[in-house]
């Protein structure tokens, strides 16, 4: 199976290959330059809730435990989420103890957490039944990378079915 960051990669030399006109996103960033795979590795990773390539890149590769105060970006986050109740953390312990104490999935967004309830979960278009939810603990943001970039994949994925059903 493919990595996200593999999956963003492969979007991006296709979205490379589109014919460009002048109103296109990729000729906005290449800024009046002719768009080179950079403008793509920016656009994809943009379109995924990160600020740079380089972003979607360290997070998405998960070789880091995301519990500290870093931005994590908006990737585990969807306007469908918008009108569910989550319970937002300001910091990582405040997670744990919060999800010890009333269950729920850990996820980072930006440099906060929000411990989500099964309704959140499928609103990002993910099943909080996946198997792969229990051997990380229901905490995405620590244990298996390998675990944690397939559910990275699989929201990906869903990204990109919940963005075709919107047109």
């Amino acid at each position: 199976m493919l990595s996200a960051v593999e999956e963003l990669k492969i979007r991006s030399k296709i979205l490379l290959k589109q014919r460009h006109t002048a109103d296109s996103p990729l000729a906005s960033l290449a800024k009046d330059k002719s768009p080179q795979l950079k403008h793509a590795l920016l656009y994809v990773a943009r379109e995924a809730g990160f600020k740079d390539w380089q972003h979607a890149q360290s997070v998405l590769s998960c070789q880091h435990k995301q519990t500290m105060q870093q931005d994590s970006g908006k990737f585990w986050y969807s306007p469908a989420c918008m009108a569910l109740l989550n319970h937002w953390c300001a910091n990582y312990p405040e997670a744990l103890a919060l999800q010890a104490k009333q269950g729920g999935v850990i996820l980072p967004y930006k440099s906060q957490y929000v411990v989500a309830n099964p309704s959140y979960i499928e609103a990002l278009g993910l099943s909080p039944k996946d198997p792969l939810w229990e051997p990380l603990e229901y905490n995405w943001c620590e244990g298996s990378s390998s675990l944690r970039q397939e559910l990275a994949y699989k929201r990906l994925l869903a990204m990109q079915t919940q963005r075709y059903k919107a047109c």
